[in-house]
């Protein structure tokens, strides 16, 4: 059934979005996690940062792999 599912739907994955800080630029990370636990990491990783700044963690699907 799960083989059926992500032929269907393809595979899930997290992606963070964050913005330039001192700019309106909001944009989609780079890095694409295949877990939630990995996106929560990078997040947690741009806390310290001055030049970005998080704003979420968004989730889809993709059939293929990353």
């Amino acid at each position: 059934m799960k083989k059926i599912w992500t032929k269907l739907f393809g595979h899930k994955y997290y992606a963070n979005i964050i913005n330039r800080r001192g700019t309106d630029m909001i944009d989609v990370s780079s890095f694409i996690f295949r877990t939630r636990k990995e996106a929560n990491d990078h997040r947690d990783s741009l806390t310290n940062n001055r030049s970005f700044m998080y704003i979420e963690t968004i989730s889809f699907r993709s059939r293929r792999k990353y």
